[in-house]
């Protein structure tokens, strides 16, 4: 599929979050009201691609750590995007690079991300539609438990995803993620954050996405990591900068940038045995 042209299944009359982040990334899935969009956020905040492309990069790197650290063999990516024209290593390459046995699955909700998911990501095993707002149709989707064992342990990628859920259900999706998962279980996530990010930049990316298939959620660090409360972060690095998780220093200067997107790993605890002892650190 080439940029700005449509196809005759689908409507494109509103900008979608994941051709968006295409376009951030250089990739070529996406079409003029998309590229409209984008450079409206790039408008209010010139760093917005590259932080996206630290993004995508923490997202990998933080996935086939705890896939390797901890032994697990199964990878869920929830809001797995689209690759298409992408220069980056993705989720897969990574995991496969560290644990070539591994099974990586992946989930959207966007049409456009599941046909050029199935055609052009050899490296998953399955590509499922889903919600992250409604774990019902990943978790009770029959091919998920043909690819993963959800009784067992498994890394579940949530990499700029629950920025895009509202505040009177993104702790309800993170509480109910909790239940659906082994103890032992990892959880990579990333978020968007107000905390240190300059506000004129916030209200811009903000009007950016009001019109688009999912507004964005900017929430402090604070908020952020009360979100996984109830689940172990490994620490360092613990909450921080995705440009900086994992590495020995921040990737081309991406700490404390004008717009933040902050990412964490965080085992999940056996409330029955106590709590699980992280690996340290994850440099």
């Amino acid at each position: 599929m080439t940029a700005g042209r449509s196809h005759p299944a689908l409507a494109f009359t509103r900008p979608s979050t994941a051709r968006m982040y295409s376009y951030y990334l250089g990739g070529s899935a996406w079409f003029e009201v998309d590229r409209a969009a984008a450079e409206a956020v790039l408008r209010s905040a010139p760093d917005a691609g590259v932080v996206a492309r630290e993004n995508f990069l923490f997202a990998g790197r933080a996935a086939a750590w705890a896939a390797k650290t901890h032994g697990i063999g199964q990878v869920l990516d929830v809001g797995a995007g689209i690759l298409s024209g992408v220069p980056l290593p993705s989720v897969e390459d990574h995991v496969h690079q560290v644990c070539p046995g591994a099974v990586v699955v992946g989930c959207d909700n966007d049409p456009v991300v599941l046909a050029h998911a199935r055609g052009l990501r050899p490296g998953y095993k399955r590509i499922l539609e889903g919600d992250v707002r409604d774990l019902d149709t990943i978790f009770g989707n029959p091919d998920l438990k043909t690819s993963l064992n959800v009784a067992e342990r498994m890394v579940v990628v949530l990499a700029a995803v629950l920025h895009f859920v509202a505040d009177d259900q993104v702790k309800g999706v993170v509480d109910n993620l909790r239940q659906r998962l082994a103890p032992g279980s990892v959880l990579v996530m990333s978020h968007a954050t107000s905390s240190a990010t300059d506000r004129r930049r916030v209200s811009g990316m903000e009007l950016a996405y009001v019109d688009a298939t999912s507004r964005i959620y900017f929430r402090t660090e604070e908020e952020i990591a009360d979100l996984l409360i109830d689940w172990d972060a490994v620490d360092p690095p613990a909450l921080c900068d995705v440009g900086r998780w994992g590495l020995p220093t921040p990737r081309d200067g991406q700490s404390g940038r004008h717009v933040r997107v902050v990412g964490m790993a965080a085992v999940l605890p056996d409330s029955r045995h106590g709590r699980v002892r992280t690996p340290g650190g994850a440099r």
